[in-house]
């Protein structure tokens, strides 16, 4: 067991404890819609799960099978709201971590078979962080931005398009917050700077080294998923409304090969994993999973976004609409930081006190973990 599902597994029990020591909603509409989403989550475990010792080894070892079944219980993370911020504040301590280690040894972000599992866990959050600036000290939104833009030449160098596409976004909401926080004044005296900034950024574009963009430009046209898709749809036929469980698999055969980057695939024919977070959850519950999934989150993210008096509740709201559209293209729901990160940002935007606060109050939150 790693690290992360060790401490995933702390995090749960505790929820779990906060959840029943303090039964209590402030939306209706909240406590309804996920009963019935994790009462179906556990008829996806029941008809999955299995006893013995090489099973249950499997279900803790692999990050995409039992974990994202119970993960979303982390809404209960916040009932105290000032866990939220202490979390926000390990954001932090994990991004210098990052910036450490990257400088340590750059085959942490330059292979992809150490990057995507250094990467994300580490930098991804740090979007939060950099989208937070409003509230932060410009130490902690440099080295958040300093964290997301290595995330994102590393992504370009591997050729990694959806985690590049989320940097890029990350980047460029948090830049929108930058601007959108300035005072007047100096939004003016900045104007030549991001001028500047862009002049040369567009006229350097076909200057890059082609080390840094080759594998990206090869990849943009590739397309390595429809054979897959078609297979699971022709396999999932009859199963398409309830999903096949926990362990559910579709035919999908691939002989053994090792990519160019190092990355091995063992030969297969039934595969339990599908590179779309929405047909993940389509293999496992089915179009009834797609659907109370949906109804959990997107009214999460509708209500942070348009219906919040402070700026944080508004990230929350992004970050959980951000997903369900990360979701469409790859998005896997599976033991991660930034899924994980999703459901707190769930709970965060159903509970209308902390949507109520203003920014003042919110303030005054990151000022008691230390973080301005």
């Amino acid at each position: 067991m790693t690290f992360v599902q060790a401490a995933a597994a702390v995090v749960m029990i505790a929820n779990i404890r906060k959840f029943l020591t303090d039964f209590t909603f402030e939306s209706l509409y909240f406590k309804f819609i996920f009963f019935l989403f994790m009462a179906y989550q556990l008829s996806i475990l029941v008809r999955g799960i299995q006893f013995d010792y090489q099973a249950l080894k499997y279900y803790f070892q692999i990050d995409y099978i039992f974990y994202p079944l119970i993960i979303p219980l982390i809404v209960f993370f916040n009932k105290d709201d000032l866990t939220f911020f202490y979390l926000i504040r390990s954001f932090y301590l994990l991004a210098v971590v990052f910036l450490l280690f990257s400088l340590l040894d750059r085959f942490l972000i330059t292979q992809r078979g150490t990057a995507e599992g250094f990467i994300l866990p580490f930098a991804f959050t740090c979007g939060f962080l950099f989208l937070s600036s409003k509230y932060t000290s410009r130490k902690i939104t440099w080295v958040a931005f300093v964290s997301l833009l290595i995330g994102l030449l590393s992504f370009t160098y591997l050729a990694r398009r959806n985690a590049l596409g989320s940097f890029a976004v990350l980047l460029l909401t948090g830049f929108y917050f930058l601007l959108r926080n300035m005072h007047a004044g100096r939004f003016i005296r900045f104007i030549p700077i991001f001028c500047l900034i862009a002049i040369v950024g567009l006229s350097s574009a076909d200057k890059l080294p082609l080390s840094l963009t080759e594998k990206l430009n090869d990849r943009l046209a590739e397309d390595s998923r429809s054979y897959v898709f078609d297979n699971f749809f022709k396999s999932m036929e009859e199963d398409m409304f309830f999903g096949r469980g926990m362990r559910g698999t579709y035919y999908s055969p691939i002989d053994h090969q090792v990519t160019d980057d190092g990355v091995v695939y063992d030969a297969v024919n039934n595969r339990d994993v599908i590179e779309n977070g929405y047909l993940q959850l389509v293999l496992n519950g089915g179009y009834i999973n797609v659907i109370l999934f949906g109804l959990t989150l997107l009214p999460a993210g509708v209500l942070g976004l348009f219906k919040a008096k402070n700026q944080l509740t508004r990230i929350c709201g992004i970050m959980i609409l951000l997903w369900l559209v990360d979701m469409s293209v790859y998005g896997m729901p599976r033991l991660l930081l930034q899924y994980i990160l999703v459901w707190m940002c769930v709970g965060i935007c159903y509970k209308k006190s902390f949507r109520n606060k203003t920014d003042d109050e919110i303030a005054e939150c990151f000022d008691a973990v230390g973080l301005n």
